[in-house]
């Protein structure tokens, strides 16, 4: 191969690495812009009116047509004998539970009443030397108006390998018996139709302060639960930070490029001209 041809390919190898890593570059910028705009959106969500029990979706929409962190004040009674606690959640870098506990809407003339929706109520730290053991968390048996804001799904983490199916079995709401704790590192739709006997609503509520009881004959002790959720973060952050590395790798590269295939030949073309005409004189 002639040094002219080698240098061609060079160059345009170094031109298709420059327009290749701008491009991606570009390409992040609008992954960003798109993640802002889906902030923004989730951000005037929260201004909007609250839902009530019977304005939530009963109509099998899915949990993804849900408008994410618009607030919610929903009434209805807790299923307590079905609560779940979710394994392997931080907040703060401590490890605990965070409590999923169904609640029956009570929406008198709609098709919501009587429907079941999780509601991700809090965090509870685990037991320093049980990890097995959670906390005996009084609840309100009669109807509440549980504060929060809406959301595509309770919470996931990674796992390796399957769960065994749940056993339906424990207490009874109707004769006051406490049920046997259920912990899970995840919950999904087959999940709840075997714990439940039926498909929850479509998403689920994350609460943001303590439920307001309305029954007189409810329970008064306090429910010890730490709702310091993070705020949503669509990772446009991520996406600025890989614009910046893709435009500096287009950068270096045209660097690169200039001075090895333009720049460094001149500069040694020169030095030889120079030592040509010192030997010569």
């Amino acid at each position: 191969m002639t040094p002219g041809r080698a240098r061609l390919i060079a160059c345009v190898a170094g031109a298709a690495t420059v327009l290749l890593t701008a491009s991606l570059g570009q390409w992040q910028l609008r992954r960003a812009d798109e993640k802002q705009q889906a902030q923004a959106l989730l951000t005037a969500r929260q201004q909007l009116p609250a839902w009530q029990s019977a304005d939530w979706p009963c109509d099998g929409r899915a949990a993804e047509a849900l408008p994410v962190q618009r607030p919610v004040q929903l009434t209805g009674t807790w299923v307590t004998e079905r609560t779940v606690w979710l394994d392997n959640r931080t907040q703060q870098g401590r490890t605990g539970f965070e409590v999923v506990t169904p609640l029956r809407l009570h929406a008198p003339g709609s098709v919501c009443d009587g429907r079941l929706l999780l509601v991700q109520r809090g965090w509870v730290p685990r037991h320093a030397h049980d990890r097995l053991h959670v906390p005996d968390l009084p609840t309100a048996t009669g109807l509440v108006t549980v504060p929060g804001r809406v959301v595509a799904s309770v919470s996931r983490v990674y796992q390796l390998g399957a769960e065994p199916p749940p056993v339906a079995t424990g207490g009874d709401a109707v004769t006051g018996t406490r049920p046997q704790s259920l912990i899970r590192q995840n919950v999904d739709a087959a999940f709840w139709q075997a714990w439940l006997g039926q498909s929850p609503l479509p998403g689920a509520v994350l609460q943001v302060q303590a439920e307001v009881e309305r029954s007189p004959n409810a329970s008064t002790a306090p429910v010890v639960l730490s709702r310091q959720w993070a705020a949503p973060d669509l990772g446009r952050d991520k996406h600025l930070a890989y614009a910046v590395q893709w435009f500096a790798l287009s950068a270096v590269a045209g660097g690169l490029t200039l001075w090895f295939q333009f720049l460094r030949p001149r500069r040694l073309a020169r030095r030889l001209v120079q030592s040509a005409h010192h030997a010569a004189s």
